[in-house]
């Protein structure tokens, strides 16, 4: 791990955060923001979504682009809404994979986003308790992959709405092809990935999901020993 540390030693939340803002999908939550309006309805759709972002067909940032073009053209409300997502991706170009497995976690969701409304800001101050919350309700581990990505868009909406919290430092990295890729680079002897990323993350004192986006920005770079 020390070779890869030394390699991201310049890098600071600072630059995180200014590298998160050309995120295609931050972009793309920015201008479906803009269309709906309604600060819970805006984040609620933002996790619903989250939770069935796996197996995509194509770029994540090209899902993410499709999502807020198709919910900023049609009417779409808080009753609604989680109807019209898994009619989306019974069309959707680019999440194509699985698409009844994914409407059946839209529906399980339901319970948590019918007891969401009016707490948006407060999750936004307990990312934690969110993860928390979410994992039980989808019956999977607090650091499985749509977990953590899930609150990673949630505070990229909730960036968009209030003022800045930096991301909870237990809420783990979402674990990625690429993540393992460099993880088998830099392991030295460690064995645990998700272990690897937070003590990465503690020495550079940059949160687990800000550091998320750096890695993934000089992934290229990066895999070269």
């Amino acid at each position: 791990m020390n070779k890869l540390y030394e390699r991201l030693s310049n890098y600071t939340l600072e630059d995180a955060l200014n590298l998160e803002l050309k995120d295609r999908q931050f972009i793309a939550l920015e201008k479906l923001w803009k269309k709906l309006l309604d600060k819970e309805l805006f984040l609620a759709l933002t996790i619903s979504n989250s939770i069935i972002c796996y197996q995509l067909s194509w770029k994540w940032e090209n899902y993410w682009e499709e999502f807020s073009d198709y919910f900023t053209a049609i009417e779409v409300d808080r009753f609604n809404f989680l109807d019209k997502l898994s009619f989306f991706i019974s069309q959707s170009k680019n999440n194509k994979r699985f698409v009844s497995t994914k409407q059946w976690r839209i529906e399980k969701i339901r319970p948590f986003i019918d007891n969401f409304f009016w707490k948006g800001e407060y999750y936004y101050k307990n990312m934690t308790q969110l993860r928390d919350e979410l994992s039980k309700t989808m019956k999977q581990k607090k650091d499985a992959k749509t977990i953590v990505f899930a609150v990673k868009m949630f505070w990229y909406s909730s960036r968009i709405l209030f003022d800045f919290i930096e991301y909870p430092e237990d809420v783990s990295i979402p674990i990625d092809s690429r993540l393992s890729n460099l993880f088998e680079i830099y392991k030295w002897e460690y064995e645990d990935i998700n272990l690897f990323y937070s003590d990465l993350s503690n020495n550079l004192k940059i949160s687990p999901l800000h550091l998320d986006w750096i890695v993934w920005n000089l992934y290229e770079k990066l895999i070269v020993k």
